[in-house]
């Protein structure tokens, strides 16, 4: 459960659902462009990330691939800062519509505060990333007035499953995965709903 919802996945997922939904957001993008966005996005902030953490784990800067000790996380976690950022910049260049721009910025967000949370505590990670994309999901749903009810209960249930997997393979504690997931949902509707103005 944990690998099939991994937070490297989602943002792809994310954006693959929006380009789904019958909207301006798909109807001014062009095929070759929604294409083109999708696989800048999965690049970006998956295979991108893997490649360098499969490298730090070579050379020896991290001791293990699944990041279990809260040090280990601290530089991949830095490296996808950084492609997210880059993202979002290529994002805002690109002049694409608002609600792509706004979730990368909620996701550079999530990471961001998810490497300043990693100095002080071991906070779940797969969970911020489930409550954002669960957060996003609602978000989209209410801005574009489109049914997503049966997506967004698929998004609690399925954070459901991974919270309790988390916990189950002593990877978090309850209060790291319910910290986690509050987190990513309330960020993620703050800024759609607040900040979006």
């Amino acid at each position: 459960t944990s690998m099939a919802f991994h937070p490297m996945i989602m943002p792809t997922l994310a954006v693959i659902i929006l380009f789904s939904i019958p909207s301006y957001v798909s109807f001014s993008t062009p095929g070759m462009a929604r294409r083109l966005i999708v696989g800048l996005v999965f690049l970006n902030t998956c295979i991108a990330p893997f490649l360098v953490i499969l490298l730090m784990k070579k050379t020896g800067l991290i001791k293990d691939f699944y990041l279990q000790d809260r040090n280990d996380r601290v530089y991949p976690i830095m490296v996808s800062v950084f492609f997210y950022l880059f993202t979002y910049y290529l994002f805002r260049q690109a002049n694409l519509p608002s609600l792509l721009n706004y979730f990368v910025m909620g996701a550079t967000l999530l990471v961001l505060l998810g490497f300043v949370i990693t100095f002080y505590w071991k906070v779940s990670l797969h969970m911020m990333s489930m409550g954002g994309f669960t957060g996003y999901l609602i978000a989209v749903s209410v801005i574009l007035g489109y049914e997503l009810h049966m997506l967004i209960v698929g998004s609690i249930l399925a954070s459901g499953l991974v919270g309790s997997a988390r916990i189950r393979l002593n990877a978090h504690n309850p209060s790291q995965v319910y910290v986690g997931f509050i987190t990513g949902i309330l960020l993620m509707l703050l800024l759609f709903f607040y900040l979006r103005g």
